[in-house]
């Protein structure tokens, strides 16, 4: 694609690198899926201390997750997003072309 006062965009560039955006945080949510019962606190003993402990790093694995679910999701939409613009872009330059 021809350079545009110094703007250019390469659309098979930017699709690669999208499905690699996607990639990551598929696996990233997989990781997190399949590790959740690894992360889960079982408390060692009957006493309110050990009790306590595995509440709070129960919630805050949750919060984690929870966390880190809306941050994977927006790299998912940063990645359509870009897929969309790319098309846009190229769109637009066929019909300059045209």
């Amino acid at each position: 694609m021809a350079d545009s006062a110094g703007m250019s965009i390469q659309p098979s560039e930017v699709l690669e690198v999208s499905r690699q955006l996607d990639e990551l945080a598929s696996r990233a949510q997989r990781v997190l899926r399949d590790e959740a019962a690894s992360l889960t606190v079982t408390a060692s003993g009957r006493d309110e201390v050990s009790q306590r402990v595995a509440s709070t790093l129960n919630e805050v694995h949750a919060s984690f997750g929870t966390a880190a679910d809306k941050g994977l999701n927006e790299i998912h939409e940063v990645a359509a997003t870009l897929r969309g613009h790319s098309n846009n872009v190229a769109a637009a330059d066929q019909g300059f072309i045209s």
